[in-house]
């Protein structure tokens, strides 16, 4: 036993070793290309906004894009699984008000499907050479991010956006959007700055920018997987495609409450839980079977990693104290001290601006429930209503 929790003790140093190099390369990128000025935009990007029962969200949205007229044309896509096509009245009710020149509105008729369907459908309509972008309703992202991409983006690279989250939230949810945040500069941003080609690296459903001659090559978004983002960003991979970061990063939303917190994890688990599954449209060599694992071990550590936690710290408390107060520390770095730096990087360049406390309390029992989500969706992949149909859409 005491062979295990010493295993465990190096895997949480490494961990956190791990995650400081990530934190400081994010850091590093910020800081060297935020500042620099892009040459004039020559070229408008689309950028394609997917909604489904989002009335009360529209407006704000419309507005903000409306200002960017030198930069994008802006196309929401409604669709017909919202019966009573509120949202697309909403959306034409709001074009009309504001006069708006830039912005456009189109159905897209499946009654069955996700956003991937929404996706497809009105990317097929654009052009090889077209800039693609895709935003959903609460996303906010700067016009610094436009520059970068038309001065960026190359016929084998994709550019992604990472979020931030500032929103008035307190007790557990508060750790919730810390971790977050957190995850947006260390797992997505750091895996993104890595140039090792045997890395997983999944794309995000929003902030996400590629030229349409990509899709031609290697194909649309998935309309039969439940996490389409996921498994694009493998096949990507696949095929050679780069994915590389955005060092502006994008204001959205966070999750109103811990049930839908948690319902959002039972729903991005499905990425990483079916990796395996995707090597069916893609060649299975070494690099894509590697690529797999990396990608299913996301899942393992979602579902697990609290649970080992717990079950390390029980069994040094009985067989060994110095361990148990190791594995506390370390645990406690990993999580509240870890995400102090990185909101300490966010409010330096000046993306959080609400008062922010850390509670080591609120951050433990938020790292038990961080791991709900997982089960939940065991629990349906178990009987059999883990599906499309059944997939939860967050609550904005």
């Amino acid at each position: 036993m005491i062979f295990l929790i010493v295993i465990f003790s190096l895997l949480l140093i490494f961990t956190n070793i791990k995650s400081i190099i990530r934190l400081n390369k994010s850091n590093n990128y910020i800081k060297n290309n935020v500042q620099k000025k892009g040459n004039a935009i020559n070229k408008k990007i689309y950028l394609i906004i997917p909604v489904m029962n989002e009335v009360k969200n529209i407006e704000k949205s419309i507005c903000y894009f409306d200002k960017m007229k030198s930069y994008v044309n802006v196309i929401y896509v409604t669709t017909s699984k919202e019966k009573n096509k509120a949202t697309y009245y909403e959306i034409k009710k709001n074009i009309d008000k504001y006069k708006t020149t830039n912005i456009s509105l189109i159905n897209c008729p499946n009654k069955f499907g996700t956003m991937a369907n929404q996706l497809n459908y009105a990317s097929k309509s654009l052009k090889e050479n077209d800039i693609i972008g895709i935003y959903n309703i609460d996303s906010f992202p700067p016009k610094e991010t436009f520059g970068y991409v038309l001065e960026n983006l190359t016929d084998d690279t994709v550019l992604q956006q990472v979020s931030y989250f500032d929103d008035e939230r307190s007790g557990i949810l508060k750790s919730c959007q810390n971790w977050q945040n957190r995850w947006s500069l260390i797992y997505e941003m750091g895996k993104y700055l890595s140039n090792m080609d045997l890395e997983f690296k999944y794309t995000i459903g929003h902030g996400l920018f590629l030229k349409k001659s990509i899709l031609d090559k290697v194909g649309y978004w998935s309309e039969n997987d439940i996490n389409e983002d996921n498994e694009f960003g493998f096949r990507l991979l696949c095929n050679g495609i780069k994915i590389k970061p955005i060092p502006y990063l994008e204001k959205a939303d966070f999750a109103k409450s811990l049930k839908i917190y948690i319902k959002q994890q039972s729903t991005w688990v499905n990425g990483p839980l079916y990796a395996f599954s995707y090597n069916k449209k893609n060649k299975k060599n070494f690099k894509n079977i590697l690529l797999s694992l990396l990608n299913f071990k996301a899942f393992v550590s979602w579902w697990l990693f609290p649970l080992c936690t717990i079950l390390m710290l029980i069994f040094s408390l009985i067989y060994n104290i110095y361990f148990f107060f190791i594995i506390l520390f370390l645990i406690i770095n990993y999580i509240t001290v870890i995400n102090y730096l990185s909101i300490k990087v966010l409010k330096k360049y000046g993306y959080i601006k609400k008062k922010n406390t850390i509670n080591i309390i609120n951050d433990l029992l938020f790292f038990i429930i961080h791991s709900f989500g997982a089960y939940i969706t065991l629990y349906k992949l178990i009987t059999k209503k883990n599906t499309i149909r059944n997939k939860y859409n967050t609550e904005k």
